[in-house]
């Protein structure tokens, strides 16, 4: 078989079988274009597990408590998965302003981004998002989508809108 062939025959088996991507890690491309957007805004910095003051929540999504499959990698800040559909894992991270220790921002990137000075395509800004997390795929029904709220609660979930995303409850 040719690879044109092959590589249509490819396309074709993973549009038929899609996969999840579903992770609370970020691909080496992914942290790239969070470095670059934060290169670009030197007053954020990327928010860490410490900043959630959640940690019995953490180790709770982490060891799947209450018979929830546990999230081994889970951290509240970040999360990756195809969250608009399109095939491309796109990933979302919270940042913090580093003059205002409660004024955090959660972006979204669209996957693949190939810019040297990425745009977020979804923007929630100026928020206290302490005891907050991001939350994508399994446990939840399909279709999967992002999450963003407090610990056990329902949140807001980000719906895809073209090209950006919308909060609803």
């Amino acid at each position: 078989m040719n690879l044109l062939l092959w590589t249509a025959f490819a396309v074709l088996l993973a549009l038929a079988n899609p996969v999840v991507f579903a992770s609370h890690t970020l691909s080496s491309e992914q942290r790239s274009t969070v470095a670059a957007w934060l290169g670009d805004h030197p007053g954020y910095r990327i928010a860490k597990d410490q900043d959630c003051a959640c940690d019995e929540d953490i180790q709770a999504m982490r060891a799947g408590v209450g018979g929830e499959k546990p999230i081994p990698d889970y951290h509240p800040y970040v999360a990756s998965g195809d969250f608009n559909g399109d095939g491309a894992p796109d990933c979302a991270v919270i940042v913090i302003n580093t003059r205002k220790p409660h004024d955090f921002t959660l972006l979204v990137f669209n996957g693949p981004v190939d810019t040297p000075h990425p745009i977020a395509a979804f923007v929630y800004a100026h928020h206290d998002l302490t005891r907050t997390g991001l939350f994508y795929g399994p446990p939840r029904p399909k279709p999967y989508r992002l999450l963003i709220g407090p610990f056990e609660s329902e949140g807001l979930v980000l719906q895809p809108r073209g090209k950006t995303y919308r909060l609803e409850e």
